[in-house]
């Protein structure tokens, strides 16, 4: 049986992917962990970074796959793998992500069973969380048992991703009828989100 072509997509979601952390920009990281996966996967697989044609300008020296939309946008960036270089494995990573393990994306990858359509890593919601009413008044605690954070790389195969879909809270719109997997995330997978964010991952790291 041949292994599944597979393309690990990086999707540039914020322009805090172009400052740096680590002696180098949060994007390149997130490209770094991506193409050792690809390495490890074997020939049968490529890198891509999907991002709008500003942010696409970045990367423009390096030699990968370009897909120019806005990640952010579950419909176009269905609509922009479909247009792309096909694969049977679409792997999703945010570049809000420096942090992240090989062995998270191994993790991921292990969970595509042949009875399973997509994978994504999730954790564990440990804050409390109040409602809040019209009124700004607490209404209520949330169970955060009902909640999980929510990590990548995303794993999808092709052949479930709807292209007409609309939104999700995957990085593309999911067919009804997938089967779904999460994983345990690590919890340095942690989505960097606002520059205050890199200056207290920076001591952390010290």
């Amino acid at each position: 049986m041949s292994t599944p072509s597979l393309k690990v997509v990086v999707a540039i979601t914020s322009p805090i992917a172009f400052h740096e952390l680590k002696n180098q920009s949060i994007l390149q990281s997130c490209l770094d962990t991506a193409s050792k996966f690809v390495a490890l996967y074997g020939a049968n697989s490529h890198l891509a970074v999907a991002g709008t044609k500003d942010d696409l300008l970045h990367v423009s020296d390096i030699d990968c796959e370009k897909i120019q939309c806005n990640p952010n946008n579950a419909h176009e960036l269905a609509q922009s793998l479909s247009n792309a270089r096909s694969s049977e494995l679409i792997m999703i990573h945010d570049s809000q992500r420096p942090l992240t393990t090989a062995a998270q994306f191994d993790r991921v990858m292990g969970a595509l069973t042949s009875s399973i359509d997509a994978v994504r890593p999730v954790s564990a919601f440990t804050e409390t969380l109040k409602s809040i009413g019209a009124d700004q008044h607490i209404e209520g605690t949330i169970d955060r048992n009902s909640m999980k954070r929510i990590s990548t790389p995303e794993l999808i195969r092709y052949n479930a991703v709807d292209i007409e879909g609309s939104s999700s809270t995957w990085f593309v719109p999911i067919k009804a009828d997938a089967q779904i997997a999460t994983v345990d995330a690590d919890p340095e997978s942690a989505r960097i989100n606002s520059e205050k964010e890199i200056k207290l991952m920076k001591h952390l790291l010290a």
